[in-house]
């Protein structure tokens, strides 16, 4: 069980051993805390030690109001922090949040439940933010290179007088084009990061986390899934298309390694037709690939004499449609089970998915599991 480390700023002691009491009901996680008075002894703390989260008091004795959050967000931008605050002041809650703050809870008004589902959900968050900042600056830097390159092409082409005027004509198109063309993939890509965000929220509240190491590692593999889209965009000519067949083979690899899969008692059967693809219908295919190879790794196949053996197929074509199938022998679902009245959020997320490709599902059951997808 992963520790949680919390640092409280609050100068309500009554307050503090409230919000412990809370945290210490919740059996599934384990926390450990440090609390301060001051928002100056919270910010040493803050400098000389590490923490996961932070809960903080607006009003102490050496600091009021947003002044408060925003002091301690300087200071440590990387933590996320919740604020704790007695006061029902709705504009301040605004405020707090535009400048940052994860989540503005009132006294009072929480349990355990709901304070550790909001500590677990800035954390998640703010991980996910700082994977964006990492996306956004990779991307500037791209640019950035790119343009240099590109001036260094145009000092080249000053030696031909008459070809100049040309040759700059055509940097400042392709240049401007591929601004706008990275603006619109960052934009895609966050946009799907987006719905695997809303996956994590619905869990959060409709089920809980009840194992946050599983629920960590499916995060981490969705992450990977976009983040191979954006290695295979960088090796791209024209940063539109990507070759699909090698996304797959390089995802594969990576969730069989993830795993500790043995391949040659899961062995992996691919039927790959070459189609390049562009990021709107990569970025989904991507992400249900990773859901139905981690189902299927993950509950298809039983262990005889402690060895799990078994076979994942994916096939991957288009003649008048593009279709896709991630199959395997293993267990199966109940013949009984109906993939749109899925509760599971792996599947949820593939029919969404499926839905944003404008295809449909057809589940085959017999003799192990088969997706197909169509669009």
């Amino acid at each position: 069980m992963k520790l949680t480390r919390i640092l409280i700023i609050e100068d309500n002691f009554k307050d503090v051993r409230l919000i412990q009491e809370m945290l210490k009901e919740i059996h599934s996680f384990s926390f450990e805390f440090e609390h301060v008075e001051r928002l100056d002894e919270g910010l040493r703390c803050i400098k000389n030690d590490k923490f996961d989260v932070l809960l903080l008091d607006l009003n102490l004795p050496d600091s009021f109001g947003i002044e408060t959050f925003i002091k301690a967000y300087k200071s440590a931008p990387h933590l996320p922090i919740v604020i704790l605050s007695g006061a029902a002041d709705e504009e301040a809650a605004v405020d707090a949040v535009h400048e940052g703050a994860q989540d503005y809870l009132m006294k009072g008004e929480v349990d355990g439940k709901l304070l550790a589902r909001s500590i677990f959900y800035a954390i998640e968050r703010k991980q996910i933010e700082e994977e964006l900042v990492k996306h956004r600056n990779h991307l500037e830097e791209l640019v950035e290179k790119r343009t240099l390159g590109l001036k260094e092409a145009n000092k080249q082409l000053r030696v031909e007088i008459n070809e100049r005027k040309r040759a700059e004509d055509e940097i400042r198109a392709s240049l401007e084009e591929k601004k706008i063309l990275l603006d619109e993939i960052q934009s895609r890509i966050q946009n799907s990061l987006q719905t695997i965000i809303s996956i994590i929220d619905s869990e959060y509240f409709q089920n809980g986390c009840k194992n946050p190491g599983e629920f960590n590692q499916e995060i981490e593999n969705r992450a990977k899934a976009v983040e191979l889209i954006n290695e295979k965009l960088y090796q791209s000519e024209d940063f539109a298309m990507i070759d699909f067949a090698e996304y797959i083979r390089d995802l594969t690899d990576y969730l069989f390694d993830f795993y500790s899969v043995n391949s040659n008692l899961i062995n992996l059967e691919m039927d790959i037709e070459g189609i390049p693809l562009d990021i709107d219908v990569a970025i989904p295919c991507g992400l249900i690939i990773n859901e139905l190879v981690t189902n299927s790794l993950k509950h298809a196949f039983k262990s005889e004499n402690g060895e799990t053996k078994g076979k994942v197929k994916i096939k991957f074509h288009s003649n008048d449609k593009t279709w896709l199938i991630v199959a395997d022998n293993g267990v199966g679902f109940p013949e009984s089970f109906q993939m749109e009245y899925t509760e599971t959020s792996g599947l949820r997320l593939v029919n969404k998915l499926v839905k944003q490709l404008n295809g449909k599902i057809e589940l085959n059951v017999n003799g192990g599991t088969e997706f197909k997808i169509i669009f």
